[in-house]
């Protein structure tokens, strides 16, 4: 009778004090780490190393006792990088969870909409967007060869490294068809003949600051909103066509 009592007492004092110690592990980590926003701790697949997930969406090694701090990636025998499964199962919670502070109506306040086809049933694209980055033509030249139905609302945020971007942003800002405008500067390379209004300098202005507010830093950056709901549901960076593809058929299939 006394083995039975004193055996769940034993185990039960050791997971305590295991509680404890991994307690103080991370009260330990924070002040290895004073100045940063970490999101979640635990332990790694090495003794005594610690997964730090950082609010940010990366992950970093910590070895508290020795006050170390590892930069580098864990792999299996067999090659597999455990380091980019744990980061990318992270980023994917972080994404998911700032999308639902996101506000779809903040999104597309200062955008203009284009239409292509019937335009959308049910999912649209909040494109932010620079007229002379490439990797925004290609998602451009996608639309255009496949012809979907399709809604985007574009926010321009001019990259600083491309010398033409403001103005031509400006130039289709300015003008009364906007989407023939982006397919003449897209063709040509060149200036629109057209006079700059204080309207498109007042909407380039808050786009941009939208941009930054958002921490947006490249483009094309895309976030999917469910126009049933008013909410973001997906964020899509650079000219992922596959990821895109992939919201215009559940477009037509999620109409209901």
């Amino acid at each position: 009778m006394i083995k039975k009592i004193v055996l769940p007492l034993i185990i039960g004092s050791l997971l305590s004090a295991n509680s404890l110690i991994q307690e103080q592990e991370k009260d330990l980590i924070q002040t290895i780490l004073p100045n940063t926003k970490i999101g979640k701790i635990e332990h790694s697949q090495i003794d005594g190393l610690y997964k730090v997930y950082l609010n940010n969406g990366n992950l970093i090694y910590v070895y508290p006792y020795k006050r170390l701090i590892f930069f580098g990636e864990i792999y299996t025998n067999t090659g597999l990088n455990l380091t980019t499964q744990d980061k990318q199962i992270w980023k994917d919670k972080v994404i998911k969870e700032n999308l639902t502070k996101i506000s779809s109506k903040e999104l597309i306040q200062n955008a203009f909409k284009l239409d292509f086809g019937k335009g959308a049933d049910r999912y649209a694209f909040v494109l932010f967007t620079d007229p002379e980055c490439p990797f925004c033509r290609k998602v451009d030249k996608f639309v255009k060869n496949t012809k979907p139905d399709l809604s985007v609302y574009v926010n321009y945020m001019p990259l600083y490294f491309h010398k033409n971007a403001k103005k031509w942003a400006l130039q289709i800002l300015s003008s009364k068809n906007k989407k023939e405008a982006i397919d003449k500067i897209e063709t040509t390379n060149k200036d629109l003949n057209i006079t700059i209004t204080q309207q498109a300098k007042d909407t380039l202005k808050k786009t941009t600051e939208l941009a930054k507010k958002l921490n947006i830093r490249g483009t094309p950056t895309i976030f999917v909103i469910d126009t049933k709901t008013n909410k973001v549901v997906d964020l899509i960076k650079g000219a992922n066509i596959p990821k895109i593809q992939n919201w215009i058929k559940k477009d037509k299939k999620d109409v209901k």
